[in-house]
């Protein structure tokens, strides 16, 4: 049976944003493809990252890198609730250009630049953030997060038209399997070097980018309320079981129990 504490409401407009509650555990062990930016607004929000477990207090924010394992619980016996808005490290990268994409060593911070930032972005999730103010903040998150880490210059430089055209590719080919040759030939790049490029800009490897973006597909079907079934054959998984144990490693949540947990109707975090 479903926790009533437990919810998930995904925000309007093109950005990826929810707000979400839980009690106990909420996140199995998982990866993301973007950065994962939230702010902890009831509760204590607990995670296990980089071998070692942090807490996020309300009003704290948590920085979650792309493609780093962690999980999610509440740290006392209440519930807690956050909201989060995930951004692809590529958009991060546009802004930076050369320098390596920032890294926030503990995962939370109470920088008071930062937390302006990312709550102004999350405070009103059934309304879409315009372009220009979206493209305002990220100008700033992007800085902002590089004073965070400290500025620090790739040493090589990566190809970002190659692995641009990689990327650009495997977005086009979600229903095929995509290897690294086809990846090489259509960014007139040596494999390895566009491999080593593409981790390097995108915080990704392409093969794992390219299963992220089939599951950002599948989100967004099982939103939809289309049958899991047919989510995992539309997404080019095998089978089901191969379509959710993906989706649990991507999420930390099994397809079904997310299914459950989508709040279509309001975002309860502000009654």
């Amino acid at each position: 049976m479903k926790n009533s504490s437990d919810w998930i409401y995904h925000g309007s407009g093109q950005q990826k944003r929810i707000a979400a509650s839980f009690t106990g555990n909420a996140y199995a062990a998982h990866r993301h493809v973007d950065y994962t930016f939230a702010v902890t607004m009831h509760g204590v929000q607990s995670f296990n990252y980089r071998g070692a477990q942090q807490h996020s207090l309300p009003g704290q924010v948590v920085i979650l890198h792309p493609d780093e394992l962690h999980d999610g619980q509440a740290g006392t016996e209440a519930p807690f609730q956050y909201r989060a808005i995930a951004i692809s490290p590529a958009e991060i990268q546009e802004v930076l250009n050369i320098s390596a994409l920032p890294f926030i060593e503990h995962g939370t911070s109470t920088d008071p630049a930062l937390t302006m930032l990312i709550t102004s972005l999350v405070a009103d999730l059934t309304r879409p953030l315009t372009t220009a103010e979206y493209q305002d903040s990220l100008y700033d998150l992007a800085h902002t997060l590089q004073r965070l880490a400290g500025s620090r210059i790739l040493t090589t430089t990566p190809n970002l038209t190659a692995v641009k055209k990689a990327r650009e590719f495997i977005d086009a080919s979600l229903l095929t399997d995509v290897t690294l040759d086809e990846l090489s030939k259509a960014a007139e790049y040596s494999k390895w070097q566009l491999s080593r490029d593409f981790r390097q800009v995108y915080g990704s490897s392409p093969y794992h980018y390219l299963v992220l973006k089939r599951l950002e597909k599948a989100d967004m079907m099982i939103r939809q309320g289309v049958s899991l079934a047919t989510v995992a054959a539309s997404c080019h998984f095998a089978d089901q079981s191969h379509f959710s144990r993906h989706f649990k490693n991507a999420f930390g949540i099994s397809p079904k129990k997310w299914s459950m947990l989508i709040q279509s109707s309001h975002d309860r975090s502000i009654f």
